[in-house]
This record gives C-alpha cells, structure tokens and sequence, in this order.
C-alpha cells in the first residue's frame, strides 16, 4: 500500500489534505446501476405481461425482442447478451449496495433509535429497501440464472410450465413483490438525490416530494397489479388440460 493510501486511512483525507472522491464515485455508479435496473423492471413487466393477451401475443414478443423484424426470424443469442449485461449490472449494483448496509450490532442499533426518534417516513422506506434488496439478491439472481441456462428455449409455452413446476409460482409472485418494492423506493429515492427541488421555506419543498413520492409509488402498484394479473394467467394456463393447443404453441414454432 502506498503512502498516500496508509495516510488516507488513518485521517480519512488525502495528503493533500482533501477527502478522497471515490465514495462519491461510487455512489454514482450505484445510482446509475440502480437506475437501468429499474428501466429494466418496468420493461420486463410490460414484455411479460404480454400473457394477458394470450399466449400468441407473448411468443410474438419474445420473437421480436429477438431481432425477427430485422433478420426475419428470432435470434436468441439477442437474449443471452441482454441476460449477460443485465447480470453484470446486477451484480455490480449489489455489491455497491451492500456497502451501505449495517455491518455489526451498534450499526444497527443506531439506525434503529435513529428511526425510532425522528419518526421520518423516507427513514422507514430505507428500511424496506434493504429488506427487498437482500431477498432479490438470491430471488432475482436464480431468475437471471434460470434464463441464462434457458435463453434459447423462451415462449409461451416453457414460462407456463416454469411457472408451474414444484410449487414456482410462489417463487415468482415473492420476486414480484420484492421487486415492485425496492424499484419504488429506489427510483423514489434517485429522483429526490439528484433532481433538484426548489427550496421553499413554507414546506413547498415537503409537499413537491410527497407528489413524487405518490406519483412513483402509484405508478408502480400499478405495474405491480398488472404483474400480478399476468402471473394469475400464468397459473391458470398451467392448470389448463396438458391437450390445450396453448401447450402446444413451442412444438408449432419450432416445426414452422
């Protein structure tokens, strides 16, 4: 380690006598990782709820997610890379997450009487991040797993059957909560850290980031809701007769 390093971890500043600006760069890489995830999220709910049009409009979909419309037919290597930067992504934001996170016992009890005295509502949803954040390290990162392994074989009919194997389906309607969660308070919470608000003295200021907040929110129940419906479909469809054509609709494919 060099000397300007050792002097920088026993005074917290650089010999120069400034404070380092790579906990500030950090910051921003998480901002930034947060936020194409959460572009993401609002683009995988609207790909996937495409179920609610029926099986048809899905596999139309993921066809031209694939390239169809420029190379004639699908092309799912399209999907393996989308998976593959997805998952860089991921787990780049992760990691500059979870050095955030209460580490030891007095940490924790500081966030927690800290909570308990200034009863601040963003305080709470901090609290709510963390817990979304965690579940959808192992939750989110068996689902990226599982379309790595399957990124060539994605339809209709193979998201119903996932769905509905060994008990799946709580599985997913768990990574659509925590998912839902986190997505809101993060977006929530970039939009407060780096778009500027103008000061007002009244309150003007509270009230600007309870619209946002309401507006964030709301906008994401209702992605949420939408979700939901299309993972009820995904479960009604593989309760259907095993004879359905909807069944049948990979076989078809891949024979035309």
């Amino acid at each position: 380690m060099s000397q300007s390093r050792v002097i920088e971890c026993l005074t917290g500043r650089t010999p120069a006598k400034k404070r380092s600006k790579v906990p500030a760069k950090l910051d921003w890489y998480q901002s930034l990782t947060g936020g194409l995830l959460g572009l993401f999220i609002i683009l995988h709910i609207a790909f996937t709820s495409t179920i609610l049009f029926g099986p048809d409009a899905f596999d139309w979909m993921v066809h031209q997610s694939e390239g169809a419309f420029i190379f004639g037919k699908p092309a799912s290597w399209i999907t393996l890379i989308v998976a593959l930067a997805v998952s860089v992504i991921f787990v780049a934001h992760a990691a500059l997450a979870m050095r955030k996170f209460p580490t030891n016992y007095r940490q924790h009890l500081i966030f927690l009487e800290h909570k308990k005295l200034l009863k601040h509502s963003d305080t709470s949803l901090w609290i709510w991040q963390c817990v979304s954040g965690f579940a959808l390290l192992f939750l989110g990162g068996a689902h990226l797993i599982t379309v790595l392994a399957t990124y060539d074989s994605i339809s209709a009919a193979s998201a119903i059957s996932r769905f509905n194997q060994g008990g799946m389906s709580l599985f997913y309607f768990a990574l659509l909560v925590a998912m839902v969660v986190h997505a809101a308070i993060g977006i929530y919470r970039l939009v407060i850290k780096w778009v500027p608000l103008p000061y007002d003295q009244h309150g003007g200021t509270r009230l600007a980031m309870a619209r946002i907040k309401r507006s964030i929110f709301g906008v994401f129940a209702g992605l949420g809701i939408i979700a939901f419906c299309a993972d009820m479909i995904y479960v009604k469809l593989g309760h259907d007769d095993i004879n359905n054509p909807i069944h049948l609709t990979q076989k078809i494919i891949k024979e035309q």
